[in-house]
């Protein structure tokens, strides 16, 4: 073998090198054959792709993309226009009050909110920064008739009373900067107060406004707020969020024909907060007929015409009495009358269980009377039941579909409901200013 190779030398690093050669390349061949089985996989992935675009309707070809590319500036602009009904009834008040300085609101916010961010500062209140703000603008009479066409505006959607002491920082609210009263306590329990007692007046009859008394159960008057403490200085501006809802609502169930609220509940000061919108939840337990209640189911679905969203989660209606179970009980009491009368007297026969003609009034049952005592006794029932002859109906020997009750109704005659109503007011946050 040697010597063959000694022989042939030449011949054996050639064969070498072929079979090197071959190696490489078939490593080459079968590299470049799985990069192919990718680009095959890739391409067939991407027929599918284009197969299921194809399929669907509009195809997203160019000119349909232009189309959804408008539909979405469209439904953009329709959000804007909805979000402005969940919560925000001044709207109205600051369009106008923008209008008034020579803009649109749309640019007033967005000015407003740019200088807020910009001079917020500690030590900064921000009395100061709405005077800079206002002083910016350089026209102090054009701003002070602003204000007063804003405040006949904002007056229409609030029992608050606005006046020069709580304008300025009622506009502030409508721009988005949540109110604390100057962080007062007195001024907060000033605040619920006022509200309170306007609505108390108000379920206590208008009748420019047809509003008929409402009667109050025992803890509905106060509309779920301790009317006897101050409130903590860090709940201010929950409770003047939530007094938004409670006056709107309030109202609401005075203008329906309610005619008594037997409770007025709140889950919680703060609200549910989900996303960008604020839950406000309500319990309320009122009675009145059904055309009433469903008088207050229409009102609320409306409110979104005011620019306030309420979303009725639950609701239970049942009579207030059931005329049906009352002529139930009544006939049961009368048949089983006698028969109770005996289990609990044996002695008894079933003929003195109804008539009882020897029984003194307040005597036991079974207890006899003296001779003179039964004639007098006997001489009274005479007496009353000729009495009783000459008090009878009338109408006794006419037909019964003749008579002037016939037709009368017997079970539904009362009409007074009462619904427990379980519901949100939804308010739209993300347009709210910190600080």
């Amino acid at each position: 073998m040697n010597n063959f190779i000694k022989n042939n030398i030449v011949l054996v690093i050639v064969a070498g090198i072929t079979l090197a050669a071959v190696g490489v390349l078939a490593y080459m061949v079968i590299r470049e054959h799985s990069s192919m089985q990718e680009y095959i996989h890739e391409t067939d992935t991407l027929k599918n792709q284009i197969k299921d675009l194809i399929k669907q309707k509009p195809a997203p070809v160019e000119g349909n993309l232009d189309k959804i590319k408008r539909d979405t500036q469209k439904y953009k602009d329709k959000f804007k226009e909805i979000r402005i009904l969940f919560g925000m009834p001044l709207y109205p008040a600051a369009k106008k009050f923008a209008e008034d300085m020579g803009t649109n609101i749309e640019e007033f916010q967005t000015k407003f909110s740019t200088f807020w961010e910009s001079n917020k500062a500690s030590g900064v209140t921000r009395d100061q920064v709405y005077r800079m703000f206002k002083n910016s603008f350089n026209a102090p009479d054009k701003w002070d008739k602003a204000i007063q066409n804003f405040t006949v505006e904002a007056q229409k959607c609030t029992s608050e009373l606005i006046d020069e002491n709580n304008a300025d920082e009622i506009l502030l609210s409508a721009l988005g900067l949540e109110r604390n009263l100057s962080g007062s306590k007195v001024k907060c329990d000033a605040f619920m107060r006022g509200i309170r007692w306007k609505l108390l007046d108000l379920y206590g009859g208008d009748k420019e406004k047809k509003i008929e008394k409402i009667e109050f159960g025992p803890t509905a008057s106060s509309f779920s707020f301790d009317s006897k403490s101050l409130p903590d200085k860090d709940a201010i501006p929950f409770i003047v969020k939530c007094w938004a809802a409670v006056d709107d609502l309030a109202k609401r169930i005075a203008g329906s024909g309610i005619t008594y609220l037997e409770s007025f509940e709140k889950e919680s000061l703060a609200g549910r907060v989900v996303g960008n919108y604020t839950y406000y939840r309500f319990t309320i337990i009122v009675q009145g007929d059904l055309a009433s209640i469903r008088k207050l189911m229409d009102v609320l679905y409306k409110a979104y015409v005011d620019r306030r969203v309420y979303i009725v989660r639950g609701i239970s209606i049942a009579k207030v009495n059931d005329d049906a179970e009352r002529l139930i009980v009544e006939a049961e009491r009368t048949l089983y009358a006698g028969k109770s009368l005996m289990d609990e007297n044996p002695e008894l026969k079933p003929s003195q269980v109804q008539t009882a003609p020897g029984a003194a009034p307040g005597a036991a049952p079974g207890a006899e009377l003296s001779p003179e005592a039964q004639k007098a006794k006997e001489k009274e029932l005479r007496m009353q039941q000729e009495q009783k002859k000459k008090e009878e109906d009338p109408e006794k020997n006419i037909p019964y579909f003749q008579r002037s009750s016939y037709g009368k109704v017997i079970i539904g005659a009362d009409k007074q409901c009462r619904a427990v109503i379980d519901l949100d007011y939804v308010v739209y946050t993300a347009m709210d200013l910190k600080g």
